[in-house]
């Protein structure tokens, strides 16, 4: 999670790291005063993939995870590694009926220099995907992360020593060949992984960029995107490996083209936080808009697949009693969940987030010690009971999805905010559930009745 302000007005968030098959690679054993325990404790990769499949969500038909955050050291667990403390998170993940987790490792830790990739560290996740395995979590590894709740994580080598200057990593040939070494050391060290979900290539990486004045045209940073999922998949083929976004290149024609962002990866990742968009503060945090944010994302991305089958999974989203009353957060994310498993193709959502940061650890944005579903010292919070709720609930009984036949007209170049946004909403407030379709494709007869959609709404007629 990174935290800053776009040109919307919008608040933001950011982090991770790898190992190199043509780089040189240090494998050092877990060797700090809090180090792991013995290798003999460590799981076989037999024990962690039969731990995977007795757990009983698979094939659910919305997945359901967390955002783990370490509550012992935050993030910082890499160089302050505890195993046990680790282990006790994870068992509480699992106690919610979680199936998977996505987790984020520093990337200056794990690839010190261009050529270089710290084995230890690499080791270290893989230690952090056998814990988890174990608890029948599959493990979503972020990589090229700068910037994590507001705080920035740059690796030296991007950096000029002469002049300060931080290299442009989408365009700088060097940078960008440092980064393919990453993935084709994290393919080496974790591609076989039972319990490896797949790799997201960097949490919200403009938010990392933007402080540094890196600032990239959407052919720019597509070019970009198709590099490193290139990288990413030959290092872990056929896992889901995506590109962690939140609104910022959805709202804002900057970095990333939305044609791109719907037809790059496995499937759409994306961020919804109705908090940072301003939503809670515009609406109101029990209005349709805030109710119905992310489902809103969900329906304007498919817009932009060309494959019907492709997913949308609300990679993150969360609430803090910063942005309303404590006592509406369990209703909100109920309700919230809900109507996200009303759309149809979609994979599912990973909570922001397992545990509330350390309040040992100072200048986070006070809301960073409130987001977790438990708190620090690992007490159930109502919002974690009504997501294991839900968790049983859906185990039991599948949702079922709405077919959505109806759908409001996207102006070909218009940015879909409150133009768009505050029509769609209105919809909902008058008993519709809209799909969304691009202008540009609301000619297209079999498009249409692949989709299932035989009413089409323009914006004028809202």
């Amino acid at each position: 999670m990174a935290r800053q302000t776009d040109p919307s007005g919008m608040d933001r968030r950011k982090f991770l790291g790898g190992v190199a098959a043509a780089a040189a690679i240090t494998v050092a054993g877990e060797g700090t005063a809090n180090a792991s325990t013995a290798s003999s404790s460590t799981p076989t990769p037999t024990a962690v993939r039969q731990a995977l499949a007795d757990a009983h969500h698979r094939g659910r038909r919305v997945r359901l995870g967390l955002n783990y955050t370490p509550s012992r050291s935050w993030w910082y667990t890499w160089t302050d590694w505890d195993t046990a403390s680790i282990d006790a998170d994870l068992a509480d993940i699992q106690a919610l009926g979680m199936d998977h987790i996505r987790i984020m490792a520093m990337w200056p830790e794990l690839q010190p220099n261009t050529t270089h990739v710290n084995g230890e560290m690499v080791e270290r996740v893989r230690r952090m995907l056998d814990l988890a395995g174990m608890h029948g979590l599959q493990t979503e590894v972020t990589v090229l992360d700068g910037a994590v709740s507001g705080f920035l994580f740059v690796p030296p080598w991007l950096i000029n020593n002469g002049n300060g200057q931080v290299r442009n990593l989408f365009t700088d040939a060097d940078a960008i060949a440092a980064q393919q070494r990453l993935f084709a050391a994290l393919g080496e060290g974790l591609g076989d992984h039972p319990g490896l979900l797949g790799f997201d290539l960097s949490n919200e990486i403009y938010w990392f960029t933007q402080p540094f004045g890196i600032d990239v045209a959407p052919a720019v940073g597509d070019q970009w995107l198709s590099t490193m999922f290139d990288a990413a998949d030959k290092a872990a083929p056929g896992k889901l490996n995506v590109a962690g976004i939140d609104h910022y290149p959805w709202l804002n024609d900057d970095y990333f083209s939305r044609d791109a962002l719907g037809t790059t990866g496995t499937l759409s990742a994306n961020h919804t936080w109705a908090g940072w968009a301003d939503v809670f503060s515009t609406y109101g945090p029990m209005s349709t808009p805030s109710l119905h944010y992310s489902e809103y994302f969900i329906e304007l991305i498919k817009a932009f697949h060309t494959d019907l089958n492709r997913q949308v999974w609300i990679e993150e989203t969360g609430v803090s009693k910063v942005w309303m009353d404590p006592s509406l957060i369990p209703s909100w994310t109920e309700q919230s969940i809900r109507n996200m498993a009303s759309c149809e193709d979609f994979w599912g959502v990973t909570w922001w987030c397992s545990h509330e940061v350390n309040t040992s650890f100072t200048g986070f944005n006070p809301l960073e010690y409130d987001l977790g579903v438990y708190t620090n010292d690992r007490k159930l919070k109502p919002i974690g009971a009504t997501i294991a709720r839900l968790a049983r609930e859906y185990d039991e009984q599948p949702p079922e999805p709405l077919h959505r036949d109806t759908a409001l007209v996207l102006p070909d170049g218009l940015v879909p905010w409150t133009p768009f946004f505050e029509p769609y909403m209105k919809l909902i407030d008058k008993g519709l559930r809209p799909a969304v379709v691009k202008a540009s494709r609301s000619t297209d007869k079999a498009y249409l009745e692949a989709r299932g959609i035989d009413r089409l709404i323009q914006l004028d007629q809202v």
